[in-house]
């Protein structure tokens, strides 16, 4: 389809054709506990752990004064994604430091404005350790967005059409003022700038804000029919609608309540919690619906419900932003809580039903991931108009975000809108435009039921930013029926196409009960403890594997647990056996939580942190390792499956179920089938005892092997290479229990097989 595409051109950071200096961390100056390190993948060998200290470069020096682009070259294999503050003299810029692969250094980038001459940037801790190798530092160089000009919508309506025309016309050049609504109690129908939120903007500033917010959280739930709750839907309505009519922009978020909850949040995120779990409304180990589930009908009856809502707004000709599953890739929120392959078939799903189906069409569509590295969780670029992300500075922090600008611009390309769609206190615009990051609005969250954002931002912030001429204040809009679309906006950009997401799939067995696996473990030490199954499908063309996980225990020494999923390798033909553990970085998982948890399993290091690929069509065994020090308890797994369909194990069957590492038995009481309610499945759980037949183990440095038959017997150690390193024991065995030492090799990780007299077994090693 053709399309036109309106070039804006402003600056933005980007590969400089200027050379870049490179300051090593380990050069720096340390304080706190920030220490060096060694590491052959770091430039020069070494590296900074900041841990909880704070790395200066005290001596950056360029020719002229100006923009720079400020790349830290970083490591985060702690868990979750970290923030910190980069910056020059006072002037700093959040920057977040999302989890890299495992052993792996990647780039982050910001801008800071530096002097002529010699600067100081230091790296300061605020929330989260990482490692930096080294930062460099390059001249700033601006590139061109380049936006169609028309909603992703193909029959959007005339009204939708001149709000997005208006949005992109302004994009770079101006940034839309906007304010978030939250208590309702007070709020007469008619008129939305006196809605006590908008009225705390326009007394700390003197201008009410162009664009309004309002939320559908109680438009679905449980309580949506009540007195109060329908009430404050109504009039969320209403604050979209007046506002439209006075010329502003109304910008909907949905903190949905699905089917008959009463929560949004998940357990561990809040005191009361959902339990919904969307991954229900698909037929087993695939993204295709079920139609026929409870899950299915709650999340479509939620979505119909809603959709009669714009509806009722498009008869009336207001148009509107629409904000939904917002956040994505945080654990906060229900319909984030499985993986980013699901998240995309639930939004597609969202999207495909109201425009489709329901004929919503007066929607600009804006797509919120929890920041640039969740990007993998787009729906696709059909599917959104703008690109959003939520920002939460300390109090009168009012710096630029450009971190979050660039990276979002790095990463999502430029082809879309980037806006500020959750903030605290306001990006001064100053400092917006002349650090390139000129989001198209920014909107505070509320002020009322005490949460006070607006007051984050001082008075004299507030009534400059109003009056600059680059922000937009609600008396500075053209009012809708007087505005002219722009001549660019006559042909539609690449729009989405129907897929019938809304309506596939087929029925689940009436009669299917799903079941679950539950481990229960004891007083886990700093080895943790490995559970594996002995039978792994060919997993050729995939590239992930997920896993439901619910941790029911407690104890450990960070409240919570860490699981790794790792393949042996079948060497029984060839002797390559191989340890290939997955290089993402696991899955922590808080006492008392649940997630569902993806692991990347195309590549897998050696010993010598050399890449290999997974041999994904000759696999022996998987295991999945826990690890909390002090831990206890029962953890639940359900549905380890591949991106491709295959199913590792649906944990339906007792053949299912994984068994205990031999290092690891002591540390494991059992492992059962339960159904959903936790109670046990009626058959014999597998108890982690010695069997009575032949059997390999290994505890220690010493390998047991018992047999029930005498021969010729072969006792071999492989490396993680697959290389035989050592050999002990070959030649007749007779029945019983034989031990052998490792005491002699070095310490590393292996895989001992056993081959003759009636056993043909291997088991992974770890000599410490």
């Amino acid at each position: 389809m053709e399309f036109t595409k309106t070039l804006l051109a402003f600056g933005l950071a980007a590969a400089a054709s200027a050379s870049a200096a490179q300051y090593e961390a380990e050069d720096g100056t340390l304080t706190k506990d920030a220490a060096v390190a060694s590491n052959t993948e770091a430039s020069g060998g070494k590296y900074v752990k900041m841990n909880g200290g704070d790395i200066t470069f005290p001596a950056v020096t360029v020719e002229k004064a100006g923009q720079y682009s400020v790349v830290v070259h970083y490591m985060n294999n702690y868990g979750g994604d970290k923030i910190n503050y980069v910056g020059v003299g006072s002037t700093t810029s959040q920057v977040s430091f999302p989890v890299t692969d495992k052993g792996k250094f990647v780039d982050v980038e910001t801008v800071l404005t530096l002097a002529a001459g010699a600067n100081t940037i230091a790296i300061t801790n605020s929330w989260g350790w990482i490692d930096v190798d080294y930062i460099e530092v390059k001249e700033f160089e601006a590139k061109a967005f380049t936006l169609c000009n028309a909603p992703v919508t193909k029959n959007a309506t005339p009204s939708a059409i001149k709000l997005y025309n208006f949005l992109v016309n302004n994009f770079g050049k101006k940034t839309i003022s906007g304010v978030m609504t939250g208590n309702m109690d007070a709020y007469t129908i008619g008129d939305a700038t006196q809605h006590e939120d908008v009225q705390a903007v326009y007394k700390a500033g003197g201008k009410y804000p162009a664009l309004i917010g309002a939320d559908l959280m109680n438009a679905t739930g449980a309580n949506k029919d009540e007195g109060w709750f329908q009430q404050y839907t109504e009039k969320a309505i209403d604050i979209a609608k007046t506002t439209w009519k006075k010329g502003g922009i109304p910008a909907f978020t949905w903190h949905w309540r699905p089917g008959d909850e009463v929560e949004f949040y998940v357990k561990g995120a809040h005191d009361t919690y959902t339990e919904f779990d969307f991954s229900e409304a698909f037929i087993k180990g695939s993204t295709t619906w079920d139609t026929t589930s409870a899950a299915y009908k709650a999340i479509v009856g939620d979505i119909d419900h809603v959709s009669q809502i714009f509806l009722d707004l498009q008869k009336e000709g207001v148009a509107a932003i629409f904000r939904p599953l917002h956040e994505s890739g945080g654990n906060w929120f229900w319909w984030s809580i499985n993986t980013g392959k699901q998240f995309i078939a639930l939004y597609q799903l969202l999207y495909e039903r109201m425009v489709f189906k329901n004929g919503v069409n007066n929607l600009i569509w804006d797509f919120n991931p929890q920041d640039a590295s969740k990007l993998s969780w787009t729906p696709g670029e059909t599917y959104y108009d703008v690109l959003s992300v939520d920002i939460y500075n300390k109090a009168n922090d009012h710096q630029s975000n450009s971190a979050a600008f660039i990276d979002f611009a790095n990463k999502g390309g430029t082809n879309k809108i980037i806006a500020l769609s959750e903030n605290g206190p306001i990006p001064d615009v100053d400092n917006m435009y002349a650090e390139n990051a000129p989001w198209s609005w920014w909107m505070p969250w509320y002020e009322s039921w005490s949460a006070g954002f607006v007051s984050q931002t001082a008075e004299s912030v507030w009534k400059k930013n109003l009056a600059d001429e680059r922000i937009i204040t609600l008396d500075e809009m053209p009012g809708w029926d007087n505005y002219n679309e722009a001549a660019s906006a006559t042909k539609a950009c690449p729009t989405s196409t129907e897929n019938a997401k809304y309506g596939a799939g087929e029925a689940t067995p009436e009669d299917y009960k799903n079941l679950m696996m539950a481990v229960t473990y004891t007083a886990l030490n700093d080895s943790g403890a490995n559970i594996e199954l002995k039978k792994v499908p060919n997993l050729t063309g995939a590239t992930t594997v997920s896993l439901k996980i619910t941790n029911n225990g407690s104890g450990g020494a960070d409240n919570g647990i860490w699981v790794g999923l790792a393949f042996v390798r079948n060497g029984m033909k060839d002797d390559a056996w191989t340890w290939e553990m997955s290089t993402s970085t696991g899955c922590w998982i808080n006492d008392g939580a649940s997630a569902t948890c993806e692991f990347d399993i195309t590549k897998y290091e050696d010993d010598d942190k050399v890449e290999h690929p997974i041999d994904l069509d000759n696999l022996f065994s998987v295991t999945l390792m826990v690890a909390a020090v002090g831990f206890e308890g029962t953890v639940i797994f359900d549905e380890l499956v591949a991106d491709n369909g295959k199913v590792i194990s649906a944990f339906d069957k007792k053949t299912e179920l994984f068994t205990a590492a031999d290092q690891s038995k002591g540390h494991i009481a059992k492992i059962e089938l339960v159904d959903e309610t936790g109670a046990p499945a009626a058959i014999k759980p597998v108890v982690a005892k010695a069997s009575a037949s032949a059997k390999l183990g290994v505890s220690g440095k010493t390998v047991s092997l018992t047999t029930t038959k005498a021969g010729m017997v072969a006792v071999e150690v492989f490396g993680m290479n697959g290389k035989r390193v050592a050999t002990l024991y070959k030649g007749n065995l007779a029945a019983g229990t034989s031990a052998f030492s490792l005491a002699d090799m070095p310490k590393g990780r292996y895989i001992v097989r056993v081959k003759g007299a009636g056993i043909a077994a291997t088991q992974p090693v770890l000599i410490k």
